[in-house]
């Protein structure tokens, strides 16, 4: 039981780190693609090749890029695969939103 109890804490830490990392990612992306001025296609692109590389684990990615006159907003989906037994299936959703800034 107690073995138990220490692989699923240590996954949930593992998630958690999954999770940031994800969002750092998106959330870098965006950013640079409001500042260059960015296709949305390419963002897109961008960010399935990125998140697939940094987060471990992660498979069945959907990734959702729009963008309006004052934001560029992103949501990131994937199914999370810890390391050692999988005790449930978890799904990881990462949205975030960049206004868009004009110089004045």
């Amino acid at each position: 039981m107690f073995f138990i109890l220490v692989m699923l804490i240590v996954q949930i830490g593992f998630l958690i780190l999954a999770r940031g990392v994800a969002a750092t990612t998106v959330e870098a992306a965006l950013r640079r693609a409001v500042v260059s001025n960015v296709d949305v296609d390419a963002v897109r692109a961008g960010l399935e090749r990125d998140v697939m590389a940094v987060v471990p684990g992660a498979e069945s990615l959907a990734v959702d890029v729009s963008e309006d006159p004052e934001a560029l907003r992103a949501v990131v989906r994937f199914r999370w695969l810890p390391p050692g037994p999988d005790f449930l299936p978890i799904t990881v959703t990462v949205e975030r939103v960049i206004v868009r800034v004009v110089p004045p």
